[in-house]
């Protein structure tokens, strides 16, 4: 059963209201050192305490805040008589305006900041003695402008990385949902083209192979039509399901090395020969590594009935290191290559990428005696024995046994 998330942003715009609050009293204003607890002081107080309890609702309706909490500022001092400013309050409700609302906005709210720049010039004069005014004035309007000016800045510059972050996101989403698309679909229409096209050429002479194809074609597309049925179906919970935000494809039924007979099989009705080899100790692969390690098989398999075709010999050699893994596919280049141009030119791109990601890297490159060779290393690191407790309760008896033996 799965816990509800507890969200945690009514706890820290709690704190930040108190801390806002606490600085404005402190900080900011002559509240609490001139502090005589008349009514005046409890009016200046209900000020500041109203315009931070308003930040408790900024998420919600920033705008509407950020005008309560400048009127509030505005009023304060002059209604109160007392040198209290909402600068800390104000600033956060600025910096909230500025992280969700368009520039505009913003833009607005930090101009309209330069009247509580100016007032708290025009408080801080006032507390000072006459001599110290002509220079006490200027100097707290220009410091609270660039106060507002740098929180206004860094609500912008906040909004625009997570802008960003949200945009690289969406690309490299898309990106992971173009390799899968093509993964699945280029495979299925290579088998499914190259199968009609020899069922064609044997329709008058031989039903038999005719039959044999289009069962190849209906198996084909069944598979493809399934993957891309479970990658939509994954698709649309990820994105619809705000417990679960969208992480790729993860969590649908993914291929890994285990389903390389069937492929093999698959390619191997087009007409194209297929060898397996595998040398060293197979071992459990992490299932990314597991899944790009099949479409690595896939995309050579795929390449080499598309451009080398019928009557081709292929090798798939899957070689296991002490750290790694190597999958090597080489054909002959020794086949009927097709008719018509079956190629995305997209395929060992997204290849790279997809290895990549998984820490792996990839080499494509012609054989000097003909064909095509492809050779992947990906990371598949050996297990580590595990640590069992029965293991570590018979090593102490074991250590207590030798003690008692010493002794004795």
């Amino acid at each position: 059963m799965t816990r509800p998330r507890i969200s945690r942003e009514p706890a820290v715009d709690l704190a930040l209201a108190v801390a806002a609050c606490l600085v404005d009293a402190y900080v900011f204003s002559a509240l609490v050192n001139r502090w005589e607890g008349d009514a005046r002081g409890w009016l200046a107080a209900a000020f500041l305490t109203a315009g931070a309890a308003a930040l408790l609702l900024r998420r919600r309706r920033p705008v509407a805040v950020f005008a309560f909490v400048w009127v509030a500022g505005v009023l304060a001092g002059p209604v109160s008589g007392v040198d209290v400013r909402l600068t800390a309050v104000s600033g956060v409700a600025l910096f909230t305006v500025a992280l969700t609302r368009p520039g505009r906005v913003s833009t607005a709210a930090v101009v309209t900041c330069s009247v509580l720049a100016l007032l708290a010039g025009v408080q801080e004069a006032a507390a000072n003695p006459p001599g110290d005014r002509a220079v006490a004035m200027p100097v707290t309007t220009v410091f609270s402008l660039l106060l507002y000016g740098c929180v206004w800045a860094a609500g912008r510059w906040t909004r625009v990385s997570r802008q960003l972050a949200a945009r690289e996101a969406v690309l490299a989403e898309r990106s992971r949902i173009a390799r899968e698309l093509h993964d699945i679909v280029a495979h299925a229409v290579t088998v499914m083209v190259l199968q009609a096209a020899g069922a064609r050429r044997v329709l008058a002479t031989d039903r038999a192979r005719v039959d044999q194809a289009l069962g190849h074609i209906e198996e084909a597309g069944e598979q493809a039509m399934g993957e891309l049925r479970r990658m939509l179906t994954a698709l649309r919970l990820s994105y619809h399901d705000d417990r679960h935000p969208p992480d790729g494809l993860a969590g649908r039924p993914q291929p890994g090395l285990a389903d390389l007979g069937h492929l093999v099989r698959a390619v191997s009705s087009a007409g194209v020969r297929v060898h397996t080899r595998v040398e060293g100790s197979p071992r459990r692969l992490a299932a990314s590594v597991d899944l790009a390690a099949y479409r690595v098989a896939q995309e050579a398999l795929t390449n080499v009935t598309k451009h080398v075709g019928p009557g081709a010999t292929v090798e798939v050699r899957l070689s296991w290191g002490d750290s790694e893994l190597t999958v090597t596919v080489a054909d002959d280049g020794r086949g009927r290559p097709p008719d018509r141009a079956l190629s995305t030119h997209h395929g060992l791109t997204g290849l790279r990428e997809r290895l990549a990601i998984v820490g792996g890297r990839l080499a494509a490159d012609p054989r000097p005696e003909g064909g095509f060779l492809l050779t992947a290393v990906l990371p598949a690191p050996a297990p580590q024995p595990e640590w069992a407790p029965e293991h570590a309760e018979r090593v102490e008896h074991a250590e207590r046994v030798e003690h008692v033996e010493e002794a004795g």
